[in-house]
């Protein structure tokens, strides 16, 4: 009807079309809302110290989504409490006439004026105190008392208030969509909606919806392989702790033990025949030198020199350093040999203490082409 004061002030059918574009609103509202949220997150930059794995890299990405997602309602959620505390608070009369009543005109001597009254809904609730007063949203037939209840449908102090707290049952229920099709003589056909493609229940509130951005799925799709390439790497690392292993010691000291006799068959016969050799030498070189008178110098002969002492009456047996040679190339070899294990067997004890104590660490470094 173009005229909607044809109809009673509590008639469902002045607030019919409101309620549908306060509905459309606020689909667009919340589309722009989730579509702000969207592109704040595909703009955000993606920061890491250090390459995640695929697992961390789900995890913080999805962290990320979740927070977008319960961002995107902020805008409209504060776009309505302003709107809707702007409106209570400076007691603005609605056009419907559903707030406040006029009642009988009042004067005095200097002004002619028309007091308000706050209208009273369900449960005793007054819209001079509450904004969200509600009531039963019915059609009034003409010249009857009969009310025909709408499912879901409310009507309050404003119709933006009331719409909130009502429910779209009726848009699920094809025939509360003939009766509305019936009283407001809409002449096109009317569908219902399908509760199966839907994770809303139809008796879910329409600020229920609002509060979630009237949002079926948010589906999303991650590529780690994009975010491993765009960082490109030129060095990748991990680390792996290894507890100590008495198997693995003892394997290390044989393996050196087992080296060393190797060298030492190798090495030990060379050293006999280089001892041999200088032996024989220091042998084949030994002098004999005899005492004689110190005045007593005999010609200048230098071949054989022969020394004679006025005191001394008896010759001195050449010396024999066989006995000596042997004992000294025998006391190095001892001291080598002594040496060599001592260092093995200090490397050992070293090496197992290190081991016992604390745990070792290996980096691993891997070259990416």
């Amino acid at each position: 009807m173009p005229n909607l004061t044809v109809y009673e002030r509590t008639d469902y059918r002045r607030f019919l079309s409101a309620h549908l574009q306060y509905l459309q609103r606020l689909c667009q509202f919340s589309q722009k809302s989730v579509n702000n949220s969207i592109n704040e997150l595909l703009t955000s930059l993606f920061v890491t110290t250090k390459l995640l794995s695929e697992i961390d890299f789900v995890n913080r990405v999805n962290n990320s989504i979740e927070q977008s997602k319960s961002n995107a309602p902020v805008l409209l959620s504060r776009l309505l409490l302003f709107t809707q505390s702007s409106f209570h608070a400076n007691a603005f009369v609605s056009l419907y006439g559903t707030n406040f009543e006029y009642s009988a005109q009042c004067q005095d001597d200097e002004n002619i004026f028309v007091p308000a009254e706050a209208v009273i809904y369900d449960d005793g609730c007054s819209c001079g105190m509450y904004a969200n007063c509600t009531t039963q949203a019915n059609f009034i037939e003409t010249n009857s008392v009969r009310n025909i209840s709408i499912k879901g449908m409310k009507m309050g102090c404003t119709p933006s208030e009331s719409f909130l707290s009502s429910t779209l049952e009726c848009f699920y229920d094809q025939s509360c969509l003939d009766l509305i099709q019936q009283y407001t003589n809409y002449s096109k056909s009317l569908n219902p909606l399908s509760t199966i493609s839907s994770r809303f229940s139809p008796n879910t509130t329409v600020n229920e919806l609002v509060k979630s951005s009237f949002i079926e799925d948010w589906p999303t799709a991650m590529n780690y392989s994009s975010y491993y390439k765009q960082c490109s790497p030129s060095l990748c690392s991990y680390t792996y702790v290894e507890n100590f292993s008495v198997l693995y010691i003892i394997t290390v000291i044989l393996g050196i033990q087992g080296g060393l006799t190797i060298v030492l068959k190798w090495i030990c016969p060379k050293l006999v025949r280089i001892a041999s050799k200088i032996y024989y030498k220091r042998k084949n070189r030994i002098d004999h030198v005899r005492p004689i008178d110190s005045f007593a110098i005999s010609s200048n002969e230098t071949t054989n020199t022969i020394i004679q002492h006025t005191t001394w009456n008896s010759e001195i047996k050449p010396m024999n350093l066989t006995s000596r040679s042997r004992l000294f190339f025998k006391m190095i070899f001892v001291v080598i040999v002594v040496c060599i294990l001592l260092g093995v067997t200090f490397f050992s004890i070293h090496y197992a203490r290190q081991s016992k104590n604390k745990s070792s660490l290996y980096l691993v470094h891997i070259l990416i082409d």
